[in-house]
């Protein structure tokens, strides 16, 4: 059901939660949620931003006195992606005295009933709570008396209303501050957490799958601008992933500022690792060459670390040995979000922020290319610096960075990405790995 978005909004309340515990660096965490609205809203028009003891207002601006109906469904469609918002609700300002309260009421209540009521059968009742928030502890009436009054006021008016203080379809929300009240009939939910910006810049190893998605949600809401970096073995994986990890990029950017994606050839090395190795021993080897690869291209992108989907037990090269040799690859801070989470609590999380669908689309990865059947789960850190011992670690990392491209997320196309030479220079050496194989790179090697 839907409320009606004409009813003659005059305000915006913002609510957060965590950004009240920052003491002292609290105004600088409101003023990134405030930068986050602005750009959030741009499609509303012009806006009057009001900061007022733990709450945003924000009034129509340019001389206007009320959202337009477009206004208002603007707002629907994007406060559940602003970072820092914990919930937000368009409504009514009004002086905090009770007859301009009743008369606030009595002005947008009909509406709202009618449309909640015209989804009732036969006698079936419509669940109501008055819900009454006051920071002004000297108003001459407490909240449950106010409550208590609506509810009576309404009740004798609209029959089919039942009091439901603990599921209640239509909640009328009042909050009353010292220099006004805010009337609402509805609650925008946002992802909580921190304004973007707030929480450093991170590089997401951002595959088709389920997980990595969410892992990068999941560290948005903590604040982090989080740019990505995707694998692919092309020829052997159909230019559709790189598509469908674009696709994923541009949806999850819609929880901060944009990111960039780069993506990488592995398959230079993937051959070198399918010739010359234990083939129960490829998938560890691939990771550790897209942990240093990616420790690259987060040079180039200047991020601070790196960000993974993996999840414990999940796969062979998640159990606790594989991913404390895969980690071992590359000396940079690594993060691992959704490491104890269930499989279908991640599931669940990319379905409400909308990325389950694009994942769930069929198109094989760079991880199913040489895939050996038999793959081991406790890689020995000996074993594998073995058999990198018999690969150019250093000339196949050069390989795979010089097909490395910046892919435009809103034209598709790819060049080259910046800066991977020099980046190379200061990594490589950082990885113990010499770095003149910068300069006489070797082509791939023959299928």
């Amino acid at each position: 059901m839907t409320i009606p978005a004409d009813l003659g909004y005059d305000a915006l309340i913002c609510r957060y939660s965590e950004i009240a515990t920052k003491g002292r660096n609290r105004s600088a965490f409101e003023s990134r949620l405030i930068e986050a609205l602005r750009r959030a809203l741009r499609g509303v028009g012009r806006i009057e931003v009001i900061r007022e003891r733990g709450r945003v207002f924000i009034r129509p601006g340019g001389g206007a006195t009320v959202f337009t109906p477009e206004a208002v469904a603007e707002m629907r469609r994007v406060l559940p992606f602003v970072s820092g918002l914990s919930s937000a609700s368009p409504g009514f300002l009004s002086p905090p005295a009770l007859e301009h309260l009743e008369a606030m009421v009595d002005r947008t209540f009909p509406r709202v009933y009618e449309a909640f009521a015209a989804g009732l059968r036969g006698e079936q009742r419509l669940p109501y709570a008055t819900l009454v928030r006051r920071s002004d502890k000297s108003y001459p009436m407490i909240s449950s008396e106010i409550e208590r009054l609506f509810a009576e006021r309404l009740l004798a008016r609209y029959p089919r209303l039942e009091v439901n203080l603990n599921q209640p379809r239509l909640a009328l929300a009042l909050e009353i501050r010292k220099e006004h009240a805010f009337l609402c009939y509805e609650r925008i939910d946002g992802p909580g957490g921190l304004p973007a910006g707030t929480g450093g810049a991170l590089l997401a190893l951002l595959s088709g799958g389920i997980d990595s998605p969410v892992a990068c949600y999941q560290m948005m809401r903590r604040g982090c601008l989080i740019d990505y970096v995707t694998f692919h073995s092309e020829p052997y994986t159909p230019p559709e992933l790189i598509l469908k990890v674009a696709r994923l990029a541009t949806h999850l950017n819609r929880f901060q500022m944009g990111g960039r994606l780069a993506a990488v050839n592995l398959l230079p090395a993937q051959l070198a690792i399918r010739d010359t190795c234990d083939s129960r021993l490829r998938t560890v080897l691939y990771r550790r060459f897209m942990m240093r690869l990616a420790t690259v291209a987060a040079r180039c992108f200047g991020s601070k670390a790196l960000l993974t989907g993996d999840n414990l037990g999940q796969v062979a090269s998640q159990t606790l040995d594989n991913l404390g040799v895969i980690a071992s690859a590359t000396p940079m801070l690594q993060l691992r979000p959704l490491l104890a989470a269930e499989k279908n609590e991640t599931m669940a999380l990319a379905r409400r922020i909308g990325t389950l669908d694009i994942s769930e689309e069929d198109v094989a990865d760079s991880c199913t290319v040489f895939a050996p059947s038999d793959p081991t789960t406790a890689a020995k850190p000996y074993r594998v610096e073995a058999e990198e011992f018999r690969l150019d670690i250093p000339g196949l990392l050069m390989a795979c960075l010089q097909a490395t491209v910046q892919v435009d997320l809103a034209t598709l196309e790819r060049r080259p990405l910046r800066g991977v030479d020099e980046a190379a220079a200061v990594v490589l050496p950082r990885l113990g790995l010499p770095t003149d194989a910068a300069a006489t790179a070797p082509t791939a090697p023959t299928t």
